[in-house]
């Protein structure tokens, strides 16, 4: 199994992106099309044909596909957003801070009642407590990601991509899919895509729980099937029995690296349901032995399956 991030494409021409727009348009058989629906079968991040066109709906005019009313309404009102003063920024902070009665909030929190887009603030006055001391509101403390352990910024990327489905990306940072902000990422690892290759290299290093990091590499390995027709003595440790229970080789829960292995393999999807947290916000996914733990089934990923947390609950210990 391989975890490998999509190409870099920096030198991309706009005929490539034109292109490639088109291909995708052909999938859906449809005269226009959304963000949305170029992220799932797009080879390049809308981020660069935002930055290279300025906005969806150009892309599509580029494009000659059709822009509809609602792409429309969204062109123009990024239009008005670069061209609003500082001063009507600023009057909507402090309009924001009266309705919350705080001194001081988060980006986040303005999202929730202002007018603008917290991009804006940061195009225009470079940080977001910067904003705030123009309106002469008091900074927003956070604490500090210099306090945040490595590990703990791997796991939030594992969170979103489970939740996402896919890499995630930036964008999906500046949105407010992370609980951490993207300055986090780039102080820990020198930027996003440093932070992503960190991952990537750490879930597809060897473990010690699933000593074949790769398949491929390995062949003469098999890897275990998610509904196994074996005995159940292939699932469980060799080790002497000590009365009715068994010593494993393995610790109970699996780390990081063998969970998202196991998450990826089965497609961030349930196994028995098919539920997913990028179709259904409301799924929690959890990594569940085939062969029990307490009957003596080990932590390999041959003994692992994605499990959504209504099916985990109703499957208990059961074989």
């Amino acid at each position: 199994m391989r975890f490998e991030l999509k190409d870099y494409h920096r030198n991309v021409s706009n005929e490539e992106l034109i292109n490639d727009v088109l291909r995708v348009k052909m999938i859906y058989g449809k005269d226009t099309l959304t963000k949305a629906e170029y992220k799932v079968y797009g080879k390049y991040s809308c981020d660069t044909f935002l930055s290279r066109f300025g906005g969806w709906s150009n892309v599509l005019c580029a494009c000659g596909l059709r822009v509809t009313k609602l792409q429309a309404a969204a062109a123009k009102a990024a239009h008005n957003y670069a061209h609003v003063t500082d001063e009507q920024l600023i009057c909507d902070l402090l309009r924001v801070s009266k309705i919350i009665g705080e001194v001081s909030f988060s980006s986040t929190t303005y999202d929730e009642h202002g007018a603008w887009s917290r991009d804006t603030y940061s195009k225009r006055f470079g940080t977001w407590n910067r904003a705030l001391k123009c309106a002469g509101l008091q900074p927003y403390k956070q604490c500090s990601s210099r306090k945040i352990d490595n590990a703990k910024i791997l796991e939030e990327i594992e969170r979103l991509w489970v939740k996402l489905g896919r890499q995630p990306t930036a964008t999906d940072i500046r949105n407010g899919e992370s609980i951490y902000s993207l300055n986090t990422f780039i102080r820990h690892f020198g930027g996003w895509r440093n932070a992503l290759i960190a991952f990537t290299r750490y879930v597809s290093e060897k473990d010690e729980q699933d000593p074949v990091a790769d398949e491929q590499d390995h062949p003469a390995v098999t890897e275990m099937p998610i509904n196994p027709s074996l005995p159940e003595s292939a699932l469980i440790a060799q080790d002497v029995e000590i009365g009715d229970t068994q010593k494993h080789k393995t610790p109970r829960e699996p780390n990081l690296r063998l969970r998202f292995k196991v998450l990826q393999r089965d497609q961030f999807r349930c196994c028995s349901c098919g539920a997913s947290p990028a179709k259904d916000p409301g799924v929690e996914l959890h990594v569940d032995h085939i062969f029990p733990w307490s009957k003596g089934g080990e932590t390999v990923l041959g003994n692992l399956q994605t499990l959504c947390s209504k099916c985990n609950g109703g499957k208990s210990n059961l074989l």
